[in-house]
């Protein structure tokens, strides 16, 4: 993969050409404090202080909320929490946003809290590349739906597929040279710039942008010299991420999602969007669906979207419309869903009829695509870590109980 392949790919490079054939979008350019926040760094560090790495990430605090919504609203308010009956101290520190905003570590960024109310109050967030899909775990709901700025933080510090837009997305391109010169520790606070609204243009300082000439990779950064990093960890080489926040459709449902493949500006292949589900009407659907997706990118990618090979999403309506979710560079981190790299590559793919595939019976679903919770969310056998925590959840619960009972009765 190369990086002009994949810098073409990033949200605000084709969503303006792309804005009426897909979701409505808020596209605003990252302040570097907030970039440093999301990479477990402090977001404002002390520039005379000594290395920042040194005593570890520092404390968790979601951000200072100015929209009034309350983020992680409890299912069961009326419930005792067992997090916060093991540790008070903490959970208050980390969930309490309402009453300890005037923590000096807790970050604030009104301009990024006000943008999800711009969309509806529900948005669904991603970075340049990726949205945090395998961080829904963390959801009450199961999906990326935020309804306010601390939850989008939230699924963006917890998820891998963001930890590598900012750290490895990049570096993974065959001809990608880090500048010598890095802002590791920068201080200085990047303008967030203006935001693009759904029916307008976008504008930006161009940081990041096919023709910037920053990404010359004999170029440097107009920044403060320190030493290169590891490449699993974000520094600030002045590359500019945005934050895009897609409107939220309830309507999108997973089944009529599909990932399309071009090699040499033909289509190749169509897979099922989520390999991890039977959707029994998708075997039946799909003789419907295809000669749609062939027109959309006859008529619409095709002519417009200036690569030879690459991947793009799309969500098939119930009355056949086709809108365009996002597109992914060909090979490296993309997934190949129900293919495989080696079947897509092949020299006589696309010259006969294009192969479509979904999951056609209930136990041919693919697994293991690094989408999933984490394994310790899955096992719950004795010993395992959800037994030891809900084990001492419950002997707390017990306890907070009994003292309850002992001062009603005096």
């Amino acid at each position: 993969m190369l990086l002009e392949e994949l810098l073409r790919c990033q949200i605000q490079e084709w969503y303006p050409t792309f804005r009426r054939h897909t979701i409505p979008t808020v596209i605003i350019p990252l302040p570097t404090a907030f970039l440093r926040y999301i990479a477990w760094k402090a977001a404002y560090p002390d520039p005379d202080a000594p290395d920042e790495d040194a005593d570890g990430p520092p404390p968790f605090l979601l951000p200072a909320t100015t929209s009034g919504r309350t983020p992680f609203p409890p299912i069961h308010a009326h419930l005792p929490d067992p997090v916060s009956l093991l540790d008070r101290d903490t959970s208050e520190l980390i969930f309490d946003s309402c009453d300890d905003d005037e923590n000096p570590l807790r970050p604030a960024f009104p301009e990024l809290d006000a943008a999800v109310a711009d969309l509806g109050g529900a948005a669904l967030p991603k970075l340049n590349w990726s949205a945090p899909k395998h961080a829904v775990f963390m959801a009450a709901d199961g999906t990326a739906r935020c309804t306010c700025f601390a939850e989008v933080t939230m699924l963006l510090r917890a998820s891998y597929c963001i930890a590598h837009d900012l750290a490895s997305a990049r570096s993974s391109c065959h001809d990608f040279v880090r500048a010598e010169g890095v802002r590791r520790n920068a201080a200085s606070v990047a303008t967030a710039g203006e935001i693009a609204l759904p029916n307008g243009g976008m504008s930006s300082n161009g940081s990041g942008s096919l023709d910037d000439p920053s990404l010359n990779p004999n170029g440097s950064a107009d920044s403060d010299v320190s030493e290169s990093s590891s490449d699993d960890t974000w520094v600030d080489d002045g590359f500019q991420y945005y934050l895009a926040l897609r409107k939220w459709y309830p309507g999108l449902r997973p089944e009529s999602e599909f990932r399309c493949f071009v090699r040499g500006r033909k289509l190749v292949g169509v897979s099922q969007r989520d390999p991890s589900a039977y959707y029994p009407s998708l075997p039946g659907w799909r003789v419907e669906v295809q000669p749609k997706i062939e027109d959309f990118f006859e008529d619409v990618v095709e002519p417009q979207f200036d690569a030879e090979n690459y991947t793009f999403d799309v969500s098939v309506r119930a009355d056949g419309r086709v809108k365009l979710i996002d597109f992914n560079p060909w090979g490296g981190y993309t997934l190949p869903l129900l293919f495989t790299w080696e079947e897509l590559e092949e020299e006589q793919r696309g010259e006969d009829e294009l192969e479509f595939r979904v999951v056609m019976q209930q136990g041919a679903v693919r697994p293991g695509l690094m989408t999933a919770v984490p394994y310790d969310m899955l096992d719950w056998g004795d010993g395992s870590g959800w037994d030891v925590f809900l084990k001492k959840a419950d002997n707390e619960f017990s306890k907070q109980m009994a003292t309850l009972g002992e001062d009603s009765s005096r």
